[in-house]
């Protein structure tokens, strides 16, 4: 877990009371489907993708509570990559977030639904939130439906796929990978919050090259970690499955100065916003301080 301000504990403690709620609306029942999709949304992982549209939502000068409807959106679509990234025909991961995966607890067949659900759910919440403009919701759900699909996080898993267990791979390969897999969420989510505050053009796409660098820092960050225990992963998952890391590619030392160079260079995109940045800015600190 990562260590956090007053503020953003607070920006924290909303996010999951709305969450919460929202989870109760969407699957109400006992039926299988209902408790799986609970299941999988109430593994507590780090929160950085929501955290992350209300840090840039303040930065873009509106309270950060005003992008809830966004921030939950992308969590679930966040969750639903994770179910299906674990089933046996992808990762095939027994756990997750400390604790047995979706399929594991439940059934593959069911997993897959839990996935399709979740990610078609994540826009109807975005879609009826009245408190929202509607050139905002459509900016945003234009702005999620890119990121997460084909030209996006779903590419970044086609090329992860890939390059699993191939030796022909250079550092670009592997940066590739990652900008789409984990960097286009994460900028996705810097962009929606930018959406939310409604930022002009330019400011948009400085708060994406901001959200695809901290996503290169978030994934070589996760690959020194993955020998080490207290991740909520199987240890050492990624080396055995032979997955492309950036500890295949260069040493350890290596690799948590090539993070900290990325890290240096990403906190500077912040400068344009000063000091409404600041939680933005602790969120990039706080994903490197996890080992480095």
């Amino acid at each position: 877990m990562l260590t956090l301000s007053d503020s953003l504990t607070r920006s924290l403690q909303a996010f999951e009371a709305r969450f919460e709620a929202m989870q109760t609306r969407l699957y109400p029942t006992s039926e299988t489907l209902h408790q799986a999709c609970r299941y999988a949304l109430a593994g507590r992982g780090k929160r950085i993708r929501p955290l992350l549209v209300m840090a840039a939502a303040e930065a873009s000068g509106v309270p950060g509570e005003a992008a809830l409807s966004l921030a939950i959106a992308i969590e679930m679509i966040h969750t639903y990559s994770l179910v299906h990234d674990d089933l046996p025909c992808m990762d095939d991961d027994e756990l997750r977030r400390g604790r047995a995966t979706t399929h594991v607890t439940f059934d593959e067949a069911t997993a897959l639904l839990v996935g399709d659900a979740l990610l078609t759910d994540a826009f109807s919440v975005i879609s009826d939130d009245d408190d929202l403009s509607t050139h905002v919701r459509v900016k945003a759900i234009a702005c999620l439906a890119r990121s997460a699909g084909g030209r996006g996080m779903v590419k970044g898993q086609a090329l992860d796929m890939h390059w699993t267990g191939r030796g022909d791979f250079t550092r670009t390969d592997l940066d590739s990978i990652h900008l789409e897999k984990t960097g286009a969420l994460i900028a996705a989510s810097c962009v929606l919050g930018g959406i939310a505050g409604g930022s002009t053009e330019g400011e948009l796409r400085r708060l994406e090259s901001f959200g695809k660098s901290l996503g290169l820092v978030f994934q070589i960050v996760d690959d020194l970690l993955d020998g080490k225990e207290g991740t909520g992963k199987s240890i050492g998952k990624d080396k055995e499955a032979g997955k492309l890391t950036y500890q295949s590619i260069m040493a350890t030392d290596e690799a948590r100065i090539y993070a900290s160079k990325l890290t240096d260079e990403t906190l500077e995109l912040l400068k344009y916003w000063g000091p409404k940045a600041e939680a933005l800015r602790e969120l990039g600190q706080a994903l490197i301080q996890r080992t480095l």
